[in-house]
């Protein structure tokens, strides 16, 4: 179990680097009804990832039973690299994008009104829109899937996965709940540093992962 969490737990890490859905948590907290519509988006969050994960678990557990031990090891390598290339060029990306004004300022949403299925389709949306996260969820499930270790582990392995990849959402309004007023100034800090550093982060997040499955998908065949 070990070695399988070692294995997960960088991937998870990076996945949880969003200043995106950082950024929209420190908003959303920040307005009316802050804590109510946290909950619901970060529910979301955790749902949707949840959901994709054991969509994934499914089908790669389904796909390294088809086919012998080498050609199952080629396709984890392959999926590495691919994955690895895929953020490299996600990272080029965020590098050649010139900032929009619109993303560099939000503002907090004040109604009497709660509105928390809007709040849980936002959820929904920004998880199923997270490339980044979501690219580097998927090796993490993969290598669960693929794992040689007993159910139970491999579920709580999983279980870590969602919480680690998913604490950009649950992560501020646990400490909002924990320490109220502590946890403003952090908060404030929290989000000037990723509206002003958004694609810097983002680029880095890319360049770092990305060039660590390419190489780890590669040398898998060498």
């Amino acid at each position: 179990m070990s070695s399988l969490t070692s294995e997960v737990l960088p991937l998870a890490l990076g996945a949880a680097v969003s200043p995106t859905i950082l950024t929209v948590a420190v908003v959303v907290l920040s307005g009316a009804h802050g804590r109510a519509r946290m909950l619901v988006f970060a529910a979301a969050n955790v749902l949707v990832l949840s959901a994709i994960g054991i969509v994934g678990l499914f089908v790669f557990t389904h796909s390294a039973g088809s086919g012998p031990r080498p050609q199952q090891k080629s396709a984890d390598a392959a999926i590495n690299a691919v994955i690895g290339l895929i953020l490299l060029i996600l990272g080029f990306r965020s590098l050649l994008k010139r900032p929009n004004a619109a993303e560099q300022e939000e503002k907090p949403t004040s109604s009497s009104d709660p509105n928390l299925p809007r709040f849980m389709l936002l959820g929904v949306v920004m998880m199923l829109s997270n490339f980044t996260t979501l690219a580097l969820f998927l090796p993490a499930d993969k290598d669960i899937a693929l794992a040689h270790a007993e159910t139970v582990q491999r579920a709580l392995v999983f279980a870590g996965l969602i919480v680690v990849a998913t604490a950009a959402a649950w992560l501020p309004l646990l400490l909002t709940c924990l320490a109220p007023n502590a946890s403003r100034p952090a908060l404030k800090a929290v989000y000037r540093f990723t509206t002003d550093y958004r694609r810097q982060i983002s680029v880095v997040v890319c360049f770092a992962f990305g060039a660590y499955l390419l190489v780890k998908g590669m040398s898998a065949d060498l």
